[in-house]
């Protein structure tokens, strides 16, 4: 049997036996359910958390579900902007344009399923959008927020005009003979070949236009689901029929958002950021501030305590270790309840490039837990389960700890498979939240509570 095992055996038996005080106190009760000289002592220890606020240039930005295109605007936090790149696919896989196709033209019909804004005077505002061609591929590597800068697509835009978008709905805006034609010389091999059609098409890069004013509250993102977007290309041609030669008008369409998306995004909150955090604490979602939690100030703070305590002749196991990260009372609640974040946790980062390139992972044990950071309105904190994370940190020799152990504390995403019904956790790269926490010097301040257990070595 386990020590944890047996130690929660031993508390269920001594509350029981509290329980029921008509019963005779039994002092061998639970005798030879621990081994011999085998006694824990409990405890709970409550630190201050050493968080910092900062950002990150960059962060995964793959996305399977949709393409995310518009801004919005805070006077706190600044602006967000969102852009989108994605492949074109043919319909068919087996058309044929013949000898001499002669173009007529081709337009393109977005398709907005859903928008997010938080002042409903924004919610059908115009917001100009310019259509890119792609002159690069995309690829696996090109898995960041950043990974499309202006040398990946041509300047020149495919569309006759800048398309204005309002909402939710079609929009259809023609495009240019030239980029028509490229898709016209589409070959039969292509058709019924993918790979050899990306090979010369790479898909679209969809950029917004900024707003005139960053400082105001305002502005609206736009997701356009994958699969919904299309391309239609008009053409005539001769095909034989009746023992003759006759022209046809017709047209073949092309889906714009196949597979996946790349969604560039970027945020202006740096300025937030801070190694001594106040009153307030900063988190916001997709590249936004976000609370940081050093991997070797948390170390350096658990082995303080224990050494303070005089604990390092015990074996110290972890029962259970919570951070909470208390909010500040919103002022307006239904506001409140459009950009809260439901979820945030725990993420470790792995560094690409850079120190700030990073990709984000939640801890391993989101899966095994049921405090997975649901914001808790009661409390009116976020509450979140990291054991194993602290046990591996106190087991880990300092000289072993690196920036890739620190936390980073973001909005998190829960999607449930609707084949296996299994739950994936994952960072949250397509809603953008953000929230005003409390911060060090608070009240309310956040604070990591340990439940131990000690034994003799």
């Amino acid at each position: 049997m386990s020590f944890r095992t047996a130690f929660y055996a031993v508390l269920t038996l001594i509350a029981a036996a509290a329980a029921s005080s008509c019963v005779e106190n039994d002092r061998e009760m639970g005798k030879g359910i621990l081994p011999e000289g085998f006694i824990p002592e409990l405890g709970v220890k409550t630190f201050d958390v050493p968080v910092t606020n900062r950002v990150s240039d960059s962060v995964q930005a793959s996305n399977s579900s949709n393409m995310l295109i518009g801004t919005l605007s805070d006077p706190v936090f600044g602006t967000v902007t969102c852009n989108a790149a994605s492949f074109i696919v043919p319909y068919s896989d087996s058309t044929d344009f013949g000898d001499s196709p002669e173009l007529l033209g081709a337009y393109i019909t977005l398709s907005i399923d859903s928008t997010y804004f938080l002042d409903n005077s924004q919610e059908g505002i115009h917001q100009r959008v310019r259509i890119y061609k792609l002159t690069h591929a995309l690829d696996t590597v090109m898995m960041f927020c950043n990974s499309i800068t202006p040398e990946y697509y041509d300047p020149v835009p495919v569309t006759v005009s800048d398309p204005v978008i309002y909402g939710t709905g079609e929009i259809r805006v023609d495009l240019t003979d030239e980029f028509a034609s490229e898709l016209l010389a589409t070959t039969p091999e292509e058709f019924e070949d993918f790979d050899l059609f990306f090979n010369r098409i790479y898909g679209l890069y969809i950029e917004v236009e900024q707003p005139l004013t960053t400082s105001a509250s305002g502005g609206r993102l736009n997701y356009l689901n994958l699969g919904y977007s299309s391309i239609n290309l008009e053409y005539r041609r001769d095909i034989e029929r009746n023992g003759g030669i006759e022209t046809i008008d017709t047209t073949e369409s092309f889906v714009f958002g196949y597979y996946t998306a790349i969604n560039n995004f970027s945020t202006t909150s740096s300025h937030l950021e801070s190694n001594n955090p106040g009153d307030s604490l900063y988190l916001e979602g997709l590249t936004g501030i976000k609370p940081h939690i050093s991997a070797l100030s948390l170390k350096s703070m658990i082995d303080g305590w224990i050494t303070s305590e005089e604990l390092a002749d015990y074996a110290v196991l972890i029962s259970r270790a919570e951070l909470s990260f208390p909010y500040m009372a919103p002022e307006d609640y239904e506001r409140f309840d459009k950009e809260h974040p439901a979820i945030i946790y725990a993420f470790t980062s792995v560094p690409w490039a850079t120190d700030t390139l990073r990709f984000y992972n939640p801890l391993e044990e989101v899966y095994n837990i049921s405090n997975i950071g649901s914001i808790n309105r009661s409390e009116m904190a976020y509450n979140m389960d990291i054991t194993s994370y602290i046990q591996q940190l106190m087991n880990t020799d300092v000289s072993a700890i690196d920036s890739s152990l620190d936390l980073w504390i973001a909005p998190m995403s829960a999607r449930t498979s609707s084949y296996t019904g299994s739950t994936y956790y994952s960072f949250n790269n397509h809603d953008y939240n953000k929230i005003i926490l409390h911060g060090p010097t608070s009240d309310r301040k956040p604070v990591l509570t340990i439940t131990y257990a000690l034994t003799e070595r």
